[in-house]
C-alpha cells in the first residue's frame, strides 16, 4: 500500500505530479489508501534527456508509443517504450494518461504485467517510460499463425502450449491485480504484448483505445471509445461499473479470440444496447472449432450473466492448469480455419 510521507518531499513538481494522481485514483482502491508515495514518486523519476527515441511503434489521434533508449549510467543501456501525449491533447486523454500511470504505480512489479521503468514528469508533458516487448502483441501474433495454418495445420498443435501458457499467465497478471484492488477494463489480445522468451504481459491500463483503435466503439452519449465487444454486462449497462469479475468477463473473450486466431468477436453487432440485450436473453459468442468443448465451457463460465455466479481469476487459472490442451483440437478441415460462425444461444 502506498502512502504520502509528509514532510519528505519539497519539490514541487513531485507534489504537483502527487496531486493529479490523486484526483484520478481508482474508485476501487477505496478510501483507506488513497494516496500515493511520494518519495516513490521521486524514485520513478527519469530525465528525459537519457532517452534516445527511435521508431514509432503506435499512433493514434491523441498519443503515440515510441521505441526508445535508456542511458543508465551504472549500467548498460536499456531499449524501452515510452508512451506520451500530442501537444494539443484533450483533458480527457490526459486523464487517462495520468490514470495509467496511477494504476502502474499501485500495481508494483509481477512478471506477467508489463513493466513501468519510469516517468518523465519535468520540463516537458508527461511521459511513461515502459517495458518493451520485442515481439509485439498477442493479438498480431494470432494473425500471423492463421495466415501459416491455412497451408499447414500441423502448426497449430505444434504451437498449442505455447498459447496455453500465455493463458495461464494473463490469468497470473489478473489475479495480481485483483489482489491489489485494481481493475484493468479492457484485457484483450490486442493488449497483451509478448517479451523474451515469449512471456505474456498485461499492458494498455489507459492510452491504448486512442493508440490501438482496433475493437473500440465510440458512444453517441460520450467521447470515451469503448470496446464494448469484450465488456461485461453489468460494464455495457453502466460504464462506470468495472470489477476484477468483468475483468473475468472479458478473459473469457481473450479465450475466444485464442481460439479463433485473432478474429474480432460478434462481427456484423455494434453499439452497447444491442450487444447488451443479445446477452441478456442468453446469447454468446459460438464455440470455436479449434478448441475443445471443456474449454468452450470455460468461457461460458466466464460469461455468466450475474457477476456474482461468475469465476474468479484464480479459479480460471487452476481450470487452465489442469486443461492444458483446450486449444487447436480439431478435427475440422483448413477451409474451417477462415469460418466465421454465428453468435448461438445458450
Amino acid at each position: 500500500m502506498m502512502r504520502m510521507r509528509v514532510g519528505t518531499i519539497t519539490d514541487p513538481e513531485v507534489c504537483k505530479l502527487g496531486k493529479n494522481l490523486q484526483a484520478v485514483m481508482p474508485r476501487e482502491r477505496g478510501p483507506s489508501s488513497s494516496s500515493i508515495d511520494m518519495d516513490m514518486l521521486k524514485e520513478r523519476e527519469i530525465d528525459r534527456n537519457r532517452l534516445q527515441f527511435g521508431q514509432l511503434l503506435g499512433e493514434g489521434a491523441f498519443g503515440h508509443v515510441v521505441k526508445a533508449t535508456l542511458q543508465q549510467p551504472d549500467e548498460d543501456d536499456v531499449v524501452v517504450a515510452v508512451k506520451k501525449l500530442k501537444d494539443d491533447t484533450e483533458t480527457t486523454t490526459r486523464t487517462a494518461l495520468l490514470r495509467e500511470t496511477c494504476i502502474m504505480l499501485l500495481c508494483g512489479h509481477h512478471d506477467n504485467i508489463i513493466g513501468l521503468k519510469g516517468i518523465c514528469f519535468r520540463d516537458g508533458p508527461l511521459q511513461l517510460v515502459l517495458e518493451y516487448a520485442e515481439h509485439g502483441s498477442l493479438l498480431q501474433l494470432l494473425w500471423t499463425l492463421r495466415a501459416e495454418s491455412k497451408h499447414n495445420m500441423a502448426i497449430l498443435s505444434n504451437k498449442r502450449h505455447i498459447f496455453e501458457t500465455m493463458m495461464v499467465e494473463v490469468c497470473s497478471g489478473l489475479e495480481h491485480l485483483a489482489s491489489n484492488r485494481l481493475v484493468h477494463r479492457d484485457i484483450a489480445a490486442r493488449n497483451i504484448l509478448i517479451c523474451g522468451k515469449g512471456t505474456a504481459k498485461i499492458a494498455d491500463f489507459g492510452l491504448a483505445r486512442d493508440t490501438y483503435a482496433v475493437g473500440y466503439h465510440r458512444q453517441e452519449r460520450g467521447n470515451d471509445l469503448l470496446p464494448l465487444k469484450w465488456m461485461a454486462p453489468e460494464s455495457l449497462k453502466n460504464e462506470a461499473k468495472f470489477t476484477d469479475k468483468s475483468d473475468v468477463w472479458s478473459f473469457g473473450v481473450l479465450l475466444w479470440e485464442v481460439a479463433q486466431l485473432g478474429r474480432t468477436p460478434y462481427p456484423g453487432m455494434n453499439g452497447a444496447d444491442r450487444i447488451y440485450d443479445a446477452l441478456y436473453n442468453h446469447f454468446r459468442l459460438p464455440m470455436p472449432r479449434l478448441c475443445t468443448e471443456e474449454r468452450y465451457r470455460l468461457m461460458l463460465q466466464c460469461w455468466k450473466f450475474n457477476e456474482k455466479t461468475r469465476l474468479d481469476a484464480t479459479t480460471v487459472r487452476k481450470r487452465l492448469e489442469e486443461d492444458p490442451n483446450g486449444f487447436f483440437y480439431f478435427n475440422a478441415p483448413v477451409a474451417a480455419i477462415d469460418a466465421a460462425a454465428p453468435v448461438t444461444s445458450v
